[in-house]
């Protein structure tokens, strides 16, 4: 009788696929959010990065999310990277907290800022699990 229960409790982690071709996010098994063309549609362009840019990625990732935002209030997010990209620019301690996630957030913003050359389909990773834990109030990454 008690795994019966067990299984009936709602799953406490989110998961954020981040695929080459797109981004998804499932809760409870399922997907609750699908952005084909991943990192392309959030940070479209070739060449050097802007801020302007940057403040247009923040809002197309809260577009994307804000209708499923209340559902994460809480939960962890688990980042399954197919791409190795997020792992790479987040670094290897493997679990994050929001101030950690802001943390990476500033630091490929000032690089951007200073001419130093970040990849787009990196920052467009990390501005999304950035206003996935801002918005969504997760309580910590894991990647």
């Amino acid at each position: 009788m008690l795994d019966d229960a067990v299984t009936a409790w709602p799953d406490t982690t989110a998961y954020l696929d981040v695929r080459l071709d797109a981004y998804e996010l499932r809760l409870n098994g399922e997907v609750i959010a699908r952005l084909d063309g991943g990192s392309a549609v959030l940070l479209p362009g070739t060449g050097a990065l802007r801020d302007i840019e940057i403040e247009n990625a923040i809002e197309r990732s809260e577009d994307w999310l804000m209708p499923f935002s209340k559902l994460l209030s809480g939960l962890e997010l688990r980042v399954r990277d197919e791409t190795r990209r997020v792992r790479k620019v987040m670094g290897e301690q493997g679990s994050f907290t929001a101030e950690d996630v802001e943390q990476v957030f500033t630091r490929v913003f000032d690089a951007v800022g200073y001419g130093r050359a970040i990849g787009r389909d990196v920052l467009a990773d990390v501005v999304l699990v950035r206003e996935l834990v801002h918005h969504g109030r997760i309580a910590r990454v894991w990647v």
